[in-house]
């Protein structure tokens, strides 16, 4: 039966509107007949459908008003987001940057003693080079490590640590001469202590255990038990 309700409701529609076939109408009316469901049905949709008032129109200054606070907020959100996107924009030129190689950064290392103590001071010299730290400076560390970069937009960048007012980043950096300094470079990682350059060695010692030691070039071969350098 429900299969049949399901038939004669499909074609309810072409009945109430009178469309359907001869044939239809009589198959439709032999169900109405039977199926007061189907009846219920089809007095629904011969139901008038209520009328919508109509809206008054609004007086012309009112509908003025709406336009121009609608214009005025979709101004003000413009020039919101055409800010937001500027700033965005200033940090992301400020930031962009590039590690540079050994030779690009023009490494010069030198001795100095300020307010009696004895510093080493290494420089970068090549165009638009800065040395950044890594993390906090701070005189008892055994290690600093700086990276040699070149920032796209230099001058944007200056700004902005002007602005900030802290400097991430420098053309030099001072150390103590114990302190041993750490440049990486985009083609080569160099250690320097007491101003001068240093080598990486890792010594094996007799019990197996191995110790990490700087030292210049040749202080180490394999006959001291050096497994690796660099």
């Amino acid at each position: 039966m429900k299969m049949e309700c399901d038939v004669i409701r499909d074609l309810l529609p072409l009945y109430a509107e009178k469309i359907a076939s001869p044939a239809t109408n009589a198959l439709v009316e032999q169900h109405l007949a039977e199926c007061p469901d189907c009846r219920a049905q089809l007095e629904q949709m011969e139901q008038p459908l209520p009328v919508q008032p109509e809206l008054q129109p609004e007086a012309p200054l009112e509908n003025i008003r709406r336009t121009l606070r609608k214009k005025s907020i979709r101004t003000a959100a413009a020039a919101v987001l055409a800010v937001l996107c500027a700033v965005g924009l200033v940090f992301w030129m400020g930031s962009a940057k590039a590690p540079v190689t050994v030779e690009q950064a023009k490494i010069w290392t030198y001795n100095k003693r300020e307010e009696q103590a004895d510093l080493c001071v290494l420089e970068v010299q090549g165009e638009n080079v800065r040395l950044e730290l890594e993390g906090s400076f701070n005189w008892g560390k055994p290690s600093i490590t700086v990276r040699a970069v070149r920032y796209a937009f230099p001058g944007i960048h200056k700004a902005l640590e002007g602005l900030l007012g802290a400097g991430a980043s420098d053309t030099s950096i001072a150390v103590s001469g114990t302190q041993l300094l750490t440049v990486e470079c985009a083609d080569e990682t160099r250690h320097y202590r007491d101003g001068q350059q240093v080598q990486r060695y890792i010594l094996k010692e007799a019990d197996g255990t191995q110790t990490e030691v700087y030292a210049p070039e040749g202080d180490y071969t394999l006959e001291n038990g050096v497994v690796e350098k660099g």
